[in-house]
């Protein structure tokens, strides 16, 4: 059994420097947001390690639920005194990144791994893996490879206004207005009409191993998203259970992919 959390998993030395240096590894992208709504102790690329942590829960989840051994080694390898996994990332001449894991051998230590950093396909740390483990894998429904803007939305409002997380995320201005329901109700049958028009609006995501949709939601100003909306595909149509703030949104995406849509990028350009 592999523990779900990359730090109760292995020792890790250094986690933010190791980071550093996988964002130099991989391909360029942006790793932190512009104007950040919180603090992060982490300054330089919390979105990088949000994934790399998503990353790592999913392959463990992955490994213990796969029964064929010659699939688990692909998922997550493990021989002898070591271990890794493909993180999804790629350097800037398109080799797999992997995270590579040793025996961990500190005595103050109850760990089983010791993590020993980031490596592309070619370094001396792989040299021994004959059959390096696979690109993280999403199982996705057929109904849920494409958004269908056709299809209706139906908001659960009770829930969404009845969950004191949600109720934190919407603007400070409107979280007590007595019309809060039918103005989130709006909100989404609007940004339902324009994904017709820009299907490209709404991004992918996923949620314990399903494909869902994020719409942006303008409750402030029609032109500028305040939050999203997780569209859950069902039979024919979407359910809109939870609203994220757009932060936790693009963290959300980016585990699926980096993110393209607009609204999402000016968040980090």
């Amino acid at each position: 059994m592999v523990i779900p959390d990359l730090f109760e998993f292995a020792y890790v030395p250094g986690w933010y420097l190791q980071l550093d240096e996988l964002a130099d590894m991989a391909l360029p992208e942006i790793w932190r947001f512009k104007k950040p709504e919180h603090i992060y102790k982490n300054e330089a690329t919390p979105i990088l390690e949000r994934y790399i942590q998503s990353i790592f829960r999913k392959q463990a989840i992955d490994y213990d639920a796969e029964p064929d051994s010659l699939k688990k080694q692909q998922i997550f390898h493990f021989e002898n005194e070591f271990s890794c996994f493909h993180t999804g990332l790629y350097t800037r001449n398109y080799k797999g990144i992997y995270a590579c894991f040793g025996r961990n051998k500190k005595t103050d230590s109850l760990l089983k791994w010791y993590f020993k950093g980031f490596a592309d396909e070619l370094s001396p740390l792989l040299r021994y893996v004959s059959s390096l483990p696979e690109k993280p894998l999403y199982s996705m429904p057929l109904h849920g490879i494409h958004y269908f803007p056709d299809w209706p939305v139906r908001v659960n409002v009770e829930h969404i206004l009845g969950d004191p997380a949600n109720i934190e995320r919407l603007p400070m201005e409107i979280r007590e207005a007595r019309n809060l329901p039918l103005l989130l109700e709006t909100a989404v049958e609007l940004a339902r009409r324009q994904a017709i028009i820009t299907p490209s609006i709404t991004v992918p995501q996923v949620y314990q191993q399903s494909v869902q949709y994020l719409l942006p939601l303008c409750l402030m100003d029609m032109e500028q998203p305040d939050l999203a909306m997780a569209l859950r595909p069902m039979d024919g149509y979407y359910m809109g259970y939870t609203c994220l703030t757009l932060e936790m949104a693009y963290v959300n995406a980016r585990i699926l992919a980096r993110p393209t849509a607009p609204w999402l990028l000016s968040l980090v350009e």
